[in-house]
């Protein structure tokens, strides 16, 4: 009897393979339109774009069929940044992917605009490492740049839970995953865990099971604000979810637009 391989696996790395089939719900484009028109509204001139937590590139590719910027992409996932590279390379784009942590960007070019998006923030656990990566920031921040993120709410993970959880699919006849979500509202623990079977192509028979956990830290806007008090940037608005209008304590995401 032949027994399938199993194993923990770095968040993002088997996951980055059907990333894109995952989200497939997910509307980037008018995500993408809602991150050009807040560039537009506090920094018009903008020529230079850093998108941080860029997962497989979809918005940065995006962005730069909306606009004429100048953009690099960065993520901490090596096998994200790859398909994102892929995905470059099909389209003839100019977009630079970069495998980078945000906590350590080490780039050596400044830009007019930061943004990253789709609850990357969340992942910090830590105040220190919220005012490192504004630290980060900062350092490539042209002067009179601005750095554009989103964050998710309790509220947010409370709903969430209702349709994220038992979530089943099956991918492109090579994989299938199951998704169980947890939200801990105590300690304000969101975790997602992601069992990913790889198929036989010829019987559907599992060759191999993978398992991904993501956990993020839900913070409030007060806890936010706080933070950024703290930091070398001022506010300059805070949005709730996708339109321009100001945060409120029913947001579920909500958006922070900073100098």
């Amino acid at each position: 009897m032949q027994h399938k391989k199993e194993q923990l696996n770095r968040a993002y790395s088997v996951l980055a393979d059907i990333y894109d089939d995952v989200m497939v719900e997910v509307d980037y484009e008018t995500w993408t339109d809602y991150i050009d028109e807040i560039i537009y509204q506090f920094h018009p001139d903008a020529e230079t774009v850093l998108e941080l937590a860029c997962g497989t590139g979809t918005m940065a590719l995006s962005l730069e069929e909306l606009a004429d910027y100048r953009i690099t992409a960065t993520d901490g996932s090596v096998e994200m940044i790859e398909v994102a590279k892929r995905k470059a390379d099909a389209t003839f784009s100019n977009v630079q992917f970069l495998s980078r942590n945000f906590l350590d960007l080490r780039l050596d070019q400044t830009f007019d605009v930061v943004f990253m998006v789709f609850d990357s923030l969340n992942y910090l656990h830590d105040e220190n490492d919220i005012l490192k990566l504004h630290d980060e920031v900062r350092k490539v921040l042209n002067p009179g740049g601005i750095f554009i993120y989103d964050f998710t709410t309790p509220r947010n993970s409370r709903i969430a839970i209702k349709y994220l959880n038992n979530e089943k699919r099956r991918v492109n006849n090579l994989y299938r995953y199951h998704r169980e979500s947890r939200y801990d509202a105590e300690n304000r623990i969101h975790t997602n865990r992601f069992t990913i079977d790889k198929l036989d192509n010829e019987n559907g028979n599992v060759q191999e099971t993978f398992r991904e956990e993501h956990r993020q830290h839900i913070y409030t806007l007060p806890e936010i604000e706080s933070i950024i008090k703290k930091t070398d940037f001022s506010i300059l608005d805070s949005f709730d979810g996708f339109e321009l209008k100001p945060a409120h304590r029913k947001s579920l995401r909500i958006t922070m637009v900073l100098q």
